[in-house]
């Protein structure tokens, strides 16, 4: 019975992850529609200003408490993003360093940006241990489409 209920549970939460992630890549589809013309390949200065977002969320600790700000699945979307651009591969620990965060927390929010599909893992085959971390499709296409509104709000 106890097993039973476990199953059950399991399968309601991969369920509702699953309706979470289609609504997403919807939002992610119809904003990507939505994207002004002649902007699409203007990808180096939305890469600029996700280094400015990224500074200026990292200068908000010079003043306030950095307790205030503790959004390690942010901060890593948007390295993810500036370092694609860089062509800089992006290990777990580089991205863990860039999160601000305990590594069992920023390890759990990898585990859930890949649920996510905002992100692909590729373990290296020459050494198992090391994994890069790239943002997905998906992610890349949220990205963009969040940094134009901000950038246009």
């Amino acid at each position: 019975m106890k097993n039973e209920s476990v199953v059950e549970l399991i399968k309601d939460l991969t369920a509702k992850l699953s309706a979470v992630a289609e609504e997403f890549n919807g939002r992610v589809a119809h904003a990507a529609e939505e994207a002004p013309v002649g902007e699409e390949n203007d990808e180096a200065a939305l890469v600029d200003f996700a280094e400015t977002v990224l500074e200026q969320r990292r200068m908000r600790r010079q003043f306030l408490p950095g307790e205030l700000f503790h959004e390690p699945a942010w901060d890593m979307l948007l390295a993810l993003f500036v370092s694609r651009d860089a062509r800089l591969p992006m290990n777990i620990k580089a991205l863990v360093s860039m999160s601000d965060a305990p590594v069992t927390t920023s390890q759990r929010w990898i585990e859930h940006l890949h649920k996510l599909k905002l992100i692909d893992r590729v373990i290296d085959p020459t050494d198992r241990r090391r994994v890069e971390i790239s943002l997905s499709h998906t992610g890349d296409q949220a990205m963009k489409a969040y940094l134009r509104a901000l950038k246009h709000q």
